[in-house]
């Protein structure tokens, strides 16, 4: 009896000592755990107030902690350099200069005998004039010949709505900003005017975020250069205006009727496209040419610079000689223009300009005769690429050609005769200008420091005890991660963001000019730069597994580790 009482005392203590340590070990826990967010939490605060001195300092703001982006939205008049903030107002940081030249591969300009140009938006500057009219024209085209409501002539272009390069979904009539890999970015998706208020509708209709390859070629078509920026906005204020009255129609009429519009707005009838001016637009410039065109000495000065330097160049464009003959005496201020050039070819139809036979005719004295060679003071129109090699004997790698349009200038001509590319690309002026403001980059710098805190705590997830706190304080800090990204999109566009990147990536658009052109470029005229025997070195691209150790040995910062 005294023996089993002993053992019934002794389980009783035992178990007395294991419920005793058992609330140690889960005070301990309950302590590190708090120890843990309480430490994140108070780095958090010291961090953002480093941040929030230090942009003080430099008279700036972390635009997501002050709620303000007016300061920043000054995209006017593509091409004009905005001096209103001077780099010496960025304490501390370096600036990226707007008339830089940009480098995505490797060339050596000792080696570029020719020198090509297209005409609109490369050699041509169009004020901002030039947008509204295309918009009033391809509006009044609408009502006019493809009897749209009326009313549709009181719709008014706004230059702040929308950017080029975004895709339009003919079957679901939403306008959007697509990334390098295929992903919608979520908040930039307009039905009409409006943001699509729920990203799951979004979702849910594409069976998530990403658009594959053949989706992109078939349902949804991109609007790719500055002219299609008009188009864009009157496409999304049509589509409002026919959701705010209530009348059904398919996204894809619209569409098509705009780019019907197009055509016309461009060429006019076939007769006009190859013989005359061109369409509505090209007669509105001609008229008033001093109202849409900036005068180019610069151009001038750089072509007879290549010239002297032994290079050849040309002029291939797909507006028609009348147009161009007036654009460029207004441009050059001289009549002999063509004297600039060894080879103009108008009307050429770009892009089917590159894998079409059609032959080539001259523009002057009317005869059938085929062309054989390009003769001194003749211009041409129509013809092909292959026509255009063998007649000149110009192909491959000496010969640079610089373009707007992805599709129409650089793709083609790179991808069959190796021709080397320059983008020209005039938004890339006021983006740069944004990036360096004082309040941008303090407001990126707080954006990164954000991810790095949040890639921190979520390093604590798999230690033992851990409870909801941690997750509550990452998705309280997620929050103003979405917020600094929010604001850094603002800051150049309201609906759509940059140009050139979505968040982390590069756009859609941005990912075809760095797989297609070697170089790009504001303006052409930044090449007088630099010298024509120069070599453009791009910037080693780091993969993520390299980018640790080979941005150290890059820095110098390799050596001070060594020593250590």
């Amino acid at each position: 009896m005294y023996a089993l009482l002993l053992r019934h005392q002794q389980k009783k203590a035992f178990r007395s000592i294991l419920n005793h340590h058992s609330r140690l070990l889960s005070q301990r826990r309950d302590h590190s755990n708090v120890s843990i967010v309480d430490r994140l939490r108070n780095e958090f605060a010291d961090k953002k107030q480093q941040h929030l001195d230090n942009s003080k300092r430099d008279h700036a703001k972390i635009l997501s902690v002050s709620g303000t982006t007016e300061q920043l939205t000054r995209r006017t008049n593509y091409g004009i350099h905005n001096k209103q903030q001077s780099p010496e107002a960025i304490y501390g940081f370096g600036v990226t200069r707007p008339d830089e030249v940009f480098i995505n591969n490797e060339l050596n300009l000792k080696y570029v005998d020719v020198y090509g140009f297209d005409y609109d938006y490369t050699l041509a500057n169009y004020t901002d004039n030039l947008s509204k009219t295309i918009y009033s024209i391809l509006r009044d085209l609408l009502v006019e010949l493809l009897r749209y409501p009326k009313q549709i002539k009181d719709l008014e272009f706004d230059p702040s709505f929308a950017i080029r390069g975004l895709h339009y979904d003919i079957n679901k009539g939403w306008l959007m900003k697509i990334d390098s890999f295929g992903n919608i970015q979520l908040n930039t998706v307009h039905a009409g005017r409006e943001r699509v208020a729920d990203p799951e509708e979004v979702i849910q209709y594409y069976n998530g975020t990403h658009i594959s390859p053949r989706y992109l070629d078939g349902q949804m078509t991109q609007l790719n250069d500055l002219f299609s920026v008009p188009q864009a906005c009157l496409l999304s204020d049509v589509m409002q205006y026919f959701k705010e009255k209530d009348i059904s129609i398919h996204p894809r009429y619209v569409s098509d009727d705009l780019n019907q519009a197009a055509k016309m707005l461009h060429t006019g009838s076939n007769m006009n496209s190859a013989f005359g001016i061109g369409g509505r637009l090209h007669h509105a410039v001609v008229n008033d040419i001093s109202n849409y065109l900036e005068k180019a000495p610069e151009m001038v000065g750089f072509l007879e610079k290549l010239r002297k330097h032994g290079k050849k160049t040309f002029l291939l464009t797909n507006s028609s000689f009348p147009f161009i003959d007036k654009g460029m005496q207004y441009l050059t201020s001289c009549s002999d223009w063509r004297d600039l050039f060894d080879c103009v070819i108008v009307s050429s139809r770009k892009p089917h300009f590159y894998s079409s036979r059609r032959p080539f005719r001259r523009v002057g004295e009317q005869t059938w005769d085929p062309v054989n060679k390009f003769e001194d003071g003749e211009i041409y129109q129509g013809g092909n690429l292959k026509d255009f090699t063998e007649i000149t004997g110009w192909s491959g790698q000496k010969v640079l050609y610089f373009g707007d349009h992805i599709f129409s200038d650089l793709i083609d001509p790179t991808v069959e005769k190796g021709w080397r590319t320059g983008a020209i690309i005039h938004e890339l002026e006021a983006e740069i200008e944004t990036r360096n403001t004082a309040s941008y980059r303090h407001t990126l710098a707080w954006l990164l420091r954000i991810e790095r805190l949040i890639q921190k705590a979520q390093s604590y997830y798999s230690q033992p005890g851990i409870d909801g706190s941690l997750e509550s304080l990452v998705n309280e800090w997620s929050n103003e991660r979405r917020n600094a990204r929010h604001e850094l999109r603002n800051v150049f566009n309201k609906s759509f963001g940059s140009l050139f990147r979505t968040y982390q990536n590069p756009t859609y658009f941005a990912n075809k000019i760095r797989t297609f052109a070697d170089i790009y470029t504001s303006n052409v005229c930044n090449l007088n730069n630099v010298s024509l025997d120069h070599v453009f070195y791009p910037d080693r691209t780091y993969l993520p597994h390299e980018r640790l150790v080979e941005t150290l040995i890059d820095t110098g910062k390799i050596k001070e580790l060594l020593r250590n």
